[in-house]
């Protein structure tokens, strides 16, 4: 083969490696968007402290996928400018049923990191003050068949908020 002739065949397969992954990502994308519509946390039904390093978090939760959803592992560290506050997780496996709306049971467990950051953290918030507040989480899960892994790292806590629906004032009630 000639030079020229390698470097067409080169850039022809490099186009269709280009269009496939296009394509797949475009799926992938239809993916994400339907699954945001089909699984959602519709409401925080309810919070209640276990000790000092427990709570209670009763949610109510959509999913509207042909998927039992598994949720295996959840932290979320909580920030204040610099410093990490506190760590939340899942202390226990959560399940929610295919074609279900229902309250689920979640049980969280508190490490407190920082106890002066932590006191700062919840008076700027119970202030109305969050600009210094951010939020980093990981979780592991399964779709079904398909094994989910998501994670950020320090997102402002009014975006966090909004990706569970709730606003600034939820979380001041949360707190008294």
């Amino acid at each position: 083969m000639k030079m020229y002739e390698r470097k067409r065949v080169g850039r022809m397969v490099c186009c269709a490696l280009l269009a496939v992954v296009a394509l797949t990502a475009t799926s992938c994308r239809k993916a994400v968007e339907k699954a945001k519509n089909n699984i959602r946390v519709e409401a925080v039904e309810r919070i209640e402290r276990q000790g000092l390093t427990g709570a209670e978090v009763v949610l109510r939760v959509r999913n509207d996928t042909g998927y039992r959803l598994v949720l295996d592992e959840v932290r979320a560290d909580l920030f204040y400018g610099d410093s990490r506050a506190a760590t939340l997780s899942l202390r226990e496996r959560v399940e929610v049923e295919r074609h279900t709306v229902g309250s689920v049971g979640t049980l969280w467990r508190l490490k407190i990191s920082d106890p002066l950051a932590l006191y700062a953290l919840t008076r700027k918030v119970q202030a109305g003050e969050i600009g210094q507040v951010s939020v980093s989480y990981a979780l592991e899960g399964r779709g079904g068949p398909v094994p989910v892994k998501i994670s950020r790292d320090r997102v402002s806590l009014s975006e966090f908020l909004n990706i569970f629906g709730l606003t600034l004032q939820d979380v001041t009630n949360y707190l008294k």
